[in-house]
């Protein structure tokens, strides 16, 4: 008995699952070679910063999932998210390919290599499952 109210207990509070767990993380490199800001990265750099983006974009796709505002489905389809630094997008923006790649746009290398906030990603990722959202009436990227 104890052991049911504490299984559903856990599952109670765990974000769906599949929703973003797959997902693999990978930086389109001539993107960030070659940015708006002029800036240089290192290897080591870069690999830190796509374990970073990587954790915070999971975290957030679990948000968004777990408060019913992109489908969970949607979100398992995706097997890969390529992140882009996008001189100029200084929203969040994702857009997906057919083969359940999702690309992930943001200056990047404009903000050192910063993260966006995790509601503007949520946010970003509402937006990409579903533009008649409300939230995206104001979209300017």
């Amino acid at each position: 008995m104890v052991g049911t109210l504490l299984i559903a207990s856990l599952l109670a509070t765990s974000p769906p699952r599949g929703c973003a767990s797959n997902w693999a993380v990978e930086l389109d490199r001539d993107s960030f070679a070659h940015n708006g800001a002029g800036r240089t990265f290192t290897a080591a750099q870069l690999a830190a910063f796509r374990t970073r983006v990587q954790a915070q974009l999971r975290t957030a796709a679990s948000d968004a999932c777990a408060g019913g505002r992109v489908p969970s489905a949607r979100a398992a389809a995706i097997r890969r998210v390529r992140v882009f630094s996008a001189s100029g997008a200084s929203e969040p923006h994702f857009s997906s390919t057919r083969n359940g790649t999702l690309n992930f746009e943001w200056v990047f290398a404009e903000e050192g290599l910063a993260v966006p906030a995790r509601s503007n990603m949520v946010g970003g990722l509402i937006f990409w499952a579903d533009r008649a959202e409300p939230l995206c009436a104001n979209e300017g990227d």
